[in-house]
């Protein structure tokens, strides 16, 4: 490696080592031990056993992902570390693909602020939404793939656009509204190469769905299970705790956030000095809060409006495409949620539209928040101090959850007989994936969402059914779907059922409670 090549992508290099830092730093800690994470890891290696997508697992969610993550697990074997790594894997690809788009846009130093932001915010995000073992990986390989798209787009490779475009749209339903405008800058040139590419990911999916023996009557129950859901109040309690529906109340925290990260623009702006540098990281280090970019996309939107004709035809279209792509969290773009995703969007586009005279203050404001919420998402990350260790991984997580899980992981290890099922209820798949236990596959989750959705009676019957050998029960906190705890805000049928038909064998934990019961002879 010479001289020349460091001196001129030593900003990509350092977001690389940084990136691989925080993985190492934050080793298996990444994720949520009870909620949604580890979905990730039971369905692919169901499908592994045989079973197939929307005829004997439920999902909302496209298939691509879970096709990539089963083929990945067939190749190196069904291991955590294998998501890890592929996490890890796209990781680099979002942050090496944002730092080229954003060196399109504005100077190497101020993308390499910008990376940092995102690795600091959503690699190192302690929750179910980060980069290296999400919520869904759909969402990090549909971004991973999107900004491929885009970036082929600026290059005006538009074979590669397409096809990119089309493993998005397969990881993520939401891409559909950047399709138009990937149309209308391709224009008519190569048009058939173009629809070839982009129909080939979609006849892959198809072709491993119908291998599989999945019909078209399982689509459509799937499809209406899905819409079904989308008008659950639930749901909508969940948009609403998350930012995903507008709210007046909303307005007020737009207003207070935007004047916090003005305040400290403009007032570097104009005092253009270290004393002035230093005023503004003291006060960055007492304002940043998750909120700080709620307000972005809306602000992006008028900034666009006012500023459009200026613009040259490339940041017209990144621009277009960011509010196209990010259009579900458009109304509050919050770091300890799904948006955390979509900060490369946000962040190119507010530098694209910001005035000349305000880049560099914006550059020290992005890199003080950069370090900031890294610091205290590293402090978060830290406090997963519990390992829970198998044959299948290990992963980390909290004393409140980790003492009780390590015991029941154990128990199940040692006192259940390898072909047993075991439920866990409201939600817990980390339990079946790491001691090799089967789940139910359609009720795997009974959160609030999914209660209300299929209703206590058809949960029952499907228990009666299906005679799952254990059910564990926790008092896992489930408010964020408004109803609280599993058998006594929600679910009391359901409840009432597992209490009637099995017997309790074992109580795990102190504060978070597990309950596992055995079925009754």
């Amino acid at each position: 490696m010479n001289k020349s090549f460091l001196k001129q992508n030593w900003q990509l290099i350092l977001c690389n080592v940084v990136l691989i830092i925080c993985f190492i730093m934050g080793y298996g800690r990444f994720g949520d031990i009870i909620v949604d994470s580890f979905r990730e890891a039971y369905i692919p290696a169901q499908i592994i056993a045989g079973k197939a997508l929307y005829r004997d697992i439920f999902m909302i969610y496209p298939p691509m992902a879970y096709i990539i993550n089963t083929i990945l697990f067939f190749i190196f074997g069904i291991k955590l570390n294998v998501l890890y790594f592929a996490g890890l894997t796209g990781s680099i690809g979002i942050i090496n693909l944002a730092f080229k788009i954003a060196s399109k846009f504005m100077h190497k130093t101020h993308a390499l602020a910008a990376v940092l932001f995102i690795i600091s915010a959503a690699a190192l995000s302690p929750n179910v939404f980060n980069l290296f073992f999400p919520y869904s990986f759909g969402a990090l390989y549909g971004v991973l793939f999107i900004l491929g798209s885009i970036y082929c787009v600026i290059k005006k490779e538009f074979g590669g656009a397409y096809f990119l475009y089309s493993l998005a749209l397969c990881s993520k339903y939401e891409f559909i509204l950047f399709f138009p405008l990937l149309i209308w800058m391709s224009g008519k040139r190569g048009w058939v190469k173009n629809l070839l590419l982009f129909f080939a990911p979609l006849i892959f999916t198809i072709t491993i769905l119908i291998v599989q023996g999945v019909g078209i009557n399982d689509i459509i129950a799937s499809a209406e299970w899905i819409m079904t859901m989308f008008s659950t109040k639930t749901l909508y309690w969940f948009y609403s705790v998350t930012g995903l529906v507008f709210r007046p109340q909303i307005i007020p925290i737009y207003a207070i956030n935007f004047v916090k990260y003005l305040i400290p623009l403009v007032f570097v702006s104009y005092f253009r000095n270290v004393w002035a540098v230093l005023i503004t990281i003291i006060y960055l280090c007492f304002t940043v809060n998750p909120e700080i970019l709620i307000y972005a996309f809306p602000l992006i939107f008028i900034l666009f409006v006012i500023r459009f004709k200026n613009l040259s035809g490339r940041k017209k279209f990144f621009i277009t495409a960011s509010l196209l792509i990010s259009i579900k969290l458009f109304f509050a773009l919050t770091l300890q949620s799904y948006g955390v995703y979509f900060l490369p969007f946000a962040l190119i586009s507010i530098y694209i539209l910001t005035p000349k005279r305000f880049k560099n203050a914006l550059f020290i404001l992005v890199l003080t928040s950069a370090i900031i919420i890294g610091v205290r998402n590293i402090s978060s990350l830290m406090n997963k101090n519990v390992k829970i260790e198998t044959e299948r991984g290990v992963v980390y997580t909290t004393p409140y959850y980790g003492n009780g899980l390590n015991e029941l992981v154990k128990y199940i290890e040692t006192s259940v007989k390898e072909d047993d099922t075991v439920l866990v209820l409201p939600e817990g798949l980390s339990v079946c994936f790491l001691t090799g236990k089967n789940s139910d596959n359609k009720f795997y989750s009974l959160i609030p969402l999914y209660v209300e959705t299929f209703g206590d009676k058809l949960v029952i019957e499907r228990l009666k059914f299906k005679k799952p050998e254990y059910i564990v029960i926790t008092n896992y906190d489930t408010s964020n779907y408004y109803y609280s705890l599993f058998g006594k805000d929600y679910a009391e049928d359901i409840c009432k059922y597992v209490l009637s038909t099995y017997d309790l064998v074992k109580t795990f934990g102190n504060g978070f409670v597990l309950d596992i019961y055995k079925r009754k002879s």
